[in-house]
């Protein structure tokens, strides 16, 4: 079985590579990046003779869809701004895709007639939000006759104290996505209709599990409503929201980041030169000197409510999400300290797709293809730790 992880050096591919390698069915894993150095430096730090590297630029369909061919299924982990020619090419190549999300995942949609004529498979926006809240929320939603609500509440926190790192700031996921968060208004599911909050809006303490415990979450933007508006519809779905956390020192710094105009994406002048603050920042931080003192630990959490009707009854199903302790040192061994969780979720996609357990062909939503159950159970397998609630809602 062959895998083609694109985006190959950058931290979400790593947990993904890990993943994928320790399936016995993998015989080959093709990791892709356009930087030759660092891609070196991941299959050396992978330590297994499956995995090799191959120099692509994603937005260089033609060659990433010859790459692609003959794969059991592509993984993309690249930026968010590679995902449509990259889909694009997997359409071309016909071959089974999986990634982190697109800008705007129902662009992605429109290649639904192509793959489906292939025989293939695309289940996009497969990372841990969205993703793997899509199926939570899957789960539940599948239990349900009619849908109310589905509220996501998730966390992102590192629990080394700042001073005790010598670099001044980590982050869980992709900067960019989380300065989007601290600056895009924020999207929720109201009486059916989609209104528009101010970012980091509506703040509330949602009980997390320790080691994280109860943490201030807030709304963002984020793409699960727009996605549940759409795949829920005929449910009758009427209520959705997306709030995360992070711990109190980071919300304070990206706020005042924000508040500077780092957030910005449109070039501003600057002595005769337009540049973008954003792409600043991202320089800046991603060109910090290495860490001298302790590394991040990254805990992530995530719940999950779905509200609604079954069996002529209102009831709520609720689905939790968080890394046990081993499967973090397990990860740490590994040389693994961002939240793994997105790459092991994006893993776990990619080879339902190669094995043939996704039946469904074209393009979807995780919500709508991932099999909710068997995913949630392989998760547990690796060493997340799932619960479910059900109770008679009031």
């Amino acid at each position: 079985m062959k895998i083609v992880i694109t985006g190959g050096a950058g931290a979400m591919a790593l947990p993904a590579a890990i993943y994928c390698l320790e399936q016995k069915e993998v015989s080959e894993l093709v990791l892709t990046d356009i930087s030759t150095s660092k891609l070196d430096e991941r299959i050396a730090q992978l330590k297994d003779k499956r995995a090799k590297g191959e120099v692509l630029d994603l937005m260089d369909v033609e060659a990433s869809a010859t790459l692609f061919r003959g794969a059991d299924a592509v993984l993309n982990a690249a930026f968010a701004t590679a995902c449509i020619p990259a889909t694009k090419a997997a359409q071309v190549a016909g071959v089974n895709y999986t990634d982190l999300g697109a800008y705007d995942p129902a662009e992605q949609l429109g290649f639904h007639d192509g793959f489906r004529e292939k025989g293939a498979t695309a289940v996009v926006s497969m990372g841990t939000a969205p993703g793997m809240s899509n199926v939570m929320a899957a789960y539940g939603a599948q239990k349900l006759d009619r849908i109310d609500s589905i509220e996501i509440q998730d966390v992102c926190a590192d629990m080394v104290p700042h001073e005790q790192h010598s670099r001044p700031l980590y982050w869980g996921y992709a900067i960019e996505s989380i300065m989007e968060e601290f600056t895009d208004d924020a999207q929720v599911l109201e009486k059916g209709e989609i209104k528009l909050y101010p970012p980091r809006s509506f703040p509330e303490t949602a009980a997390f599990k320790p080691p994280v415990g109860p943490s201030e979450i807030s709304l963002t933007a984020h793409p699960e409503i727009e996605m549940f508006a759409r795949s829920f519809k005929d449910k009758g779905i009427q209520k959705a929201s997306w709030k995360i956390g992070f711990e109190r020192e980071f919300e304070a710094k990206l706020r005042f980041l924000a508040a500077l105009g780092f957030g910005q994406t449109e070039p501003v002048d600057v002595d005769g030169q337009m540049v973008s603050p954003r792409r600043v920042l991202v320089t800046l931080l991603n060109n910090r000197p290495p860490e001298t003192k302790s590394p991040p630990d990254f805990r992530g959490h995530m719940m999950v409510v779905v509200t609604g009707e079954e069996a002529g009854e209102k009831m709520a199903y609720t689905v939790v999400e968080y890394a046990t302790a081993g499967l973090t040192e397990r990860m740490k061994q590994k040389g693994v300290f961002s939240s793994y969780r997105t790459g092991i979720y994006v893993g776990i996609a990619t080879m339902m797709l190669a094995r043939g357990q996704i039946e469904q062909k074209g393009v979807f939503y995780p919500e709508v293809a991932i099999p909710a159950e068997q995913f949630l159970k392989e998760a547990a397998r690796v060493g997340i730790e799932i619960e479910v609630n059900k109770k008679t809602a009031l």
